[in-house]
Order: structure tokens, then sequence, then C-alpha cells
């Protein structure tokens, strides 16, 4: 199988593969906010339906990256969920009751 160098400009099969698996490396590593990755994501989706519509149905090259941008956003979904969870646990750490029914974030200072 030979394979032609593309344009500086073109987008090719592999390299979006490529960059969703660096971005979803880098993601699960936490070096990346969740909501870059899903803006990332949805931009990669839209450069792979600009693809599509040039290439043959059913072309061998683009199998595997609808799923592989299904799950990048996956992931940075639930890594925002997570980080959400956190949040709100350590919320609910500081408004613990204090006699008498108030919680701490009532208390005046």
């Amino acid at each position: 199988m030979t394979h032609e160098i593309p344009s500086a400009t073109e987008t090719t099969p592999e390299g979006l593969m490529r960059l969703i698996e660096h971005i979803g490396g880098a993601a699960a590593q936490g070096h990346l906010d969740p909501e870059f990755v899903r803006k990332l994501g949805k931009r990669i989706a839209n450069e792979l339906q600009q693809m599509k519509a040039t290439r043959l149905p059913g072309d061998r090259e683009l199998a595997g990256l609808d799923d592989g941008i299904e799950a990048l956003l996956l992931a940075a979904d639930r890594k925002h969920g997570a980080r959400l969870t956190r949040s709100l646990q350590k919320l609910r750490e500081h408004e613990s009751p204090f006699p008498g029914g108030e919680s701490n974030a009532s208390q005046s200072h």
C-alpha cells in the first residue's frame, strides 16, 4: 500500500486518529481542561464530516474515527463530572450543620 503525501493543508484520517489519541492521553493524565477537550472533540468531528463529504462511502481509512471522537468526548464528560463531584463534596464539607441548625455558610463573620 503506497501512501501519497498530502498537501500541507489536507487533513488525513491517520492524522486525525493520532490527534485524537494524543488529546485523549493528555486529558487522561489531567493535563487538559475537560471543556477544552470537548471543544477540540467537536472541532475534530467537524473536520471528519468534511473529510467524509469528499471521500467514498465506506472508506476504510475513516473506520474508527467516529468511535475515537465519541470516546474522547465521553472521557471529557467523565473527567468534567468527576471534577464537579469533587467540588460539590468540598462545598458540602464546609456546610456541615452547627448546633441550632445553621450551616457554616450562613454564619456571620
